[in-house]
């Protein structure tokens, strides 16, 4: 009974670690200004997630992964407006932004982004 469990717990956590995700070494990539399709290609991953909403009267896009940055899996996100690349980091990182509009467009969508996985 006693490998049962264990097997099921391990079989568990390998599924969870199958889930596409990028790498932190991938994040160099990127730069600002390119186009959401430029990041897919540069990425080598379709986001998991699309997110959209406006804030200060911008129109911003999200792209939602899941990155592993050596030790877990984390949500990761990827700004747009106007169709070009502004910001990519952890949703924290995104609170901490100078531009208030982005931080607004990102507390519009933060519960979406964290009941996601």
């Amino acid at each position: 009974m006693r490998s049962l469990i264990v097997s099921l717990a391990l079989g568990a956590l390998l599924c969870a670690c199958a889930a596409p995700q990028i790498h932190r070494a991938q994040l160099a990539a990127l730069d600002k200004g390119i186009a959401p399709a430029e990041v897919v290609a540069r990425l080598k991953l379709e986001p998991t997630l699309v997110h959209r909403t406006s804030a200060g009267g911008r129109d911003f896009e999200f792209y939602q992964y899941l990155i592993n940055n050596g030790v877990q899996t984390d949500r990761y996100l990827i700004a747009f407006e106007g169709g070009k690349l502004v910001y990519w980091g952890y949703l924290d990182e995104f609170r901490k932004h100078p531009d208030a509009a982005l931080v607004a467009a990102t507390g519009n969508i933060a519960a979406a982004v964290t009941a996601a996985r």
